[in-house]
């Protein structure tokens, strides 16, 4: 090959390897970014004593959940805490779940859900564990660990 020709097939190579490497240095549609915050903070409030009687560390509860006695309820609200600092539970955007854990016991305890609070009813003795979730427009956004609920 002459000379000449080098010169163009390296310049048709380096404009080749130019406008490749210009298409890759953004992205053509903008990314969607996770919205979805990360909890920082679940703490259970047992309504009656006004007290924070267990809170999530991780993938664990430190604390428990007063007894119930069977027949009665317990009234028990939630401190949730997002990145992006307290959720206020208002009940219709922001609320407080509760449901049996997988596997637990059922037959156990009820709950009412009461959009800012939830109650849990005892039904008969024995030992369950439920989850607390942070409803967020009608979906679960957040669950926590499992808790134990005994009823006596």
């Amino acid at each position: 090959m002459k000379l000449r020709e080098w010169k163009k097939m390296l310049g048709v190579l380096l404009l080749t390897g130019v406008l490749l490497l210009a298409g890759c240095s953004g992205a053509a549609e903008p990314q969607e970014e996770d919205a979805q915050e990360e909890i920082t903070a679940f703490e259970i409030i047992y309504r009656s004593e006004d007290e924070v009687v267990a809170y999530v560390h991780g993938d664990h509860w430190h604390g428990s959940l007063p007894e119930v006695v069977a027949g009665e309820s317990m009234s028990l609200g939630a401190y949730i805490e997002e990145d992006g600092g307290e959720e206020v539970l208002d009940g219709d955007h922001h609320a407080l779940g509760v449901a049996l854990a997988e596997g637990a016991k059922e037959g156990i305890a009820s709950f009412d859900l009461h959009g800012d609070h939830v109650h849990i009813r005892g039904e008969q003795e024995g030992t369950t564990q439920v989850v607390f979730q942070f409803i967020h427009d009608g979906e679960v956004e957040y669950e926590t660990p499992a808790i134990e609920v005994k009823v006596q």
